[in-house]
């Protein structure tokens, strides 16, 4: 037996999802091709239209709010569509790219997850630090190579930073050894 959902469009009601998650609206459309309605949620402050597309797959219940509208207003209805400004839209795709550009610098080819570390915890105290090959160069001055520990400090001319990358290095290194004493710890169930 088949069922036409189209003349539920138009009516109010009351979705909950598989997570339990209560959805309320109007049925704008249903697409029997993917199995799937359209609800057009409520209007606040003269906003534009919500809507929320829903698999009937994960519908767990569906409850009809209210009284069977008088006349189908939906297929009378035209919504207009909202203005797109393309230029703040290639703005941020811009503004996104530039960042993970930068995310990419931050991230060493080849390091160990332990150099990778050492060098997060020094660019969030000083910015100016970046990846030579693997080596964590900080104010084109000091550098701290592989294995990333603080007898592995160079630096070029005396430098007052060399005390503070020397702490931070030695923090990283001891947050590395309580988190796998941890996690020796938490073995089983």
């Amino acid at each position: 037996m088949s069922v036409s959902l189209e003349h539920i469009i138009g009516f109010k009601v009351r979705v909950t999802n598989l997570l339990d998650v209560v959805t309320e609206g109007k049925i704008y459309s249903f697409n029997s091709t993917n199995n799937s309605i359209v609800l057009q949620t409520s209007k606040k402050n003269q906003a534009p239209f919500d809507f929320k597309v829903i698999k009937c797959s994960f519908i767990k219940h569906l409850t009809v709010v209210g009284e069977k509208p008088s006349a189908n207003s939906f297929k009378r209805q035209f919504i207009k569509p909202s203005v797109v400004h393309v230029d703040r839209v290639e703005e941020l795709l811009r503004d996104k790219i530039a960042a993970s550009d930068k995310q990419n610098l931050l991230r060493g080819r080849g390091i160990s997850p332990e150099g990778q570390l050492i060098f997060d915890l020094i660019y969030k105290t000083i910015p100016d630090t970046k990846w030579v090959d693997k080596d964590i160069v900080i104010l084109d001055d000091i550098a701290v190579v592989p294995p990333y520990h603080t007898e592995n400090i160079t630096t070029r001319h005396e430098n007052q930073s060399v005390s503070l990358i020397e702490r931070i290095v030695e923090r990283g290194w001891a947050q590395m050894r309580s988190n796998s004493s941890d996690n020796n710890s938490r073995k089983g169930g």
